[in-house]
């Protein structure tokens, strides 16, 4: 197995999950957790319990106050010039968070990170990237942590594989691609 990133960069989406599956805090305690301050400020706001409920805050901000998780604010400039890199059809499949997360990892190449994300854009676009290797599905981070569980498909290695496949697939015939 490999080893265990350093740094999780996550999407709003596998956010979401983590706090629904209960493994959030054990999550920010095996890794140093990063997110785009999108997601902190915009995405990440609420999300539904399991079986139904009142939505549930979440306090994103004061997290990063505290030093639990990182905030990172990538400019329009720098998410600008990522999206240019995508044709228009494709590059509306990027939501806002995903685009911060994709700048960070172009932006930081050489840190251990791992782009976590249950998004079919966004997956296809890291792949489309050549940025594959620096992603991850949300099972596979919580297994390397000793918090394995089942999960929701989405978040689980058949669909990232997935995923990844058919961004790689448009990046060799270019569709999508700018």
């Amino acid at each position: 197995m490999a080893k265990k990133p350093k740094l999780l960069l996550l999407d709003a989406n596998a956010v979401f999950a983590a706090f629904k599956h209960g493994v959030w805090d054990g999550l920010c305690r095996a890794y140093a957790v990063i997110l785009p301050s999108t997601v902190v400020h915009v995405e990440g706001m609420f999300y539904d319990p399991p079986g139904g409920g009142r939505r549930v805050y979440l306090d994103l901000p004061a997290l990063v106050a505290s030093g639990s998780i990182t905030e990172y604010s990538a400019s329009a400039a720098e998410v600008a010039a990522m999206r240019a890199r995508f044709r228009a059809p494709f590059r509306g499949r990027i939501d806002d968070g995903e685009a911060e997360a994709i700048v960070f990892l172009l932006e930081h190449p050489d840190e251990d990170v791992r782009f976590v994300t249950a998004d079919k854009g966004a997956l296809q676009a890291v792949a489309m990237l050549r940025l594959e290797d620096r992603a991850m599905c949300l099972a596979e981070a919580l297994e390397r942590c000793g918090l394995g569980r089942a999960l929701p498909e989405e978040h689980g290695a058949a669909f990232f594989r997935k995923q990844v496949s058919i961004g790689l697939e448009r990046f060799i015939t270019r569709e999508g691609l700018a």
